[in-house]
């Protein structure tokens, strides 16, 4: 997952690299508007997934947790100490 996210953000950065120095690449001192328009919006899906890629760790990472608890039983006694 880690590997994933690192390739994504490096594309991410490949991009606003693009942008934001379009004559290092050949491009004159501006790109086209038709070229920024579609680099930025792929800039903001790679973001998007960025995001959706944190959401799913944090879920997955909370359903591990709940299945280990569910793994170890609390005595009732226990249990209502905590509800207290």
């Amino acid at each position: 997952m880690e590997a994933l996210k690192n390739r994504i953000k490096v594309v991410y950065n490949d991009l606003g690299r693009v942008l934001n120095s379009p004559e290092s690449f050949g491009l004159g001192e501006r790109a086209p508007q038709p070229l920024v328009t579609a680099l930025t919006a792929m800039r903001q899906k790679l973001m998007e997934e960025l995001i959706d890629l944190k959401q799913w760790e944090v879920s997955d990472n909370l359903s591990a947790e709940l299945s280990q608890d569910s793994d170890r039983p609390v005595p009732l006694d226990a249990k209502s100490k905590r509800t207290a």
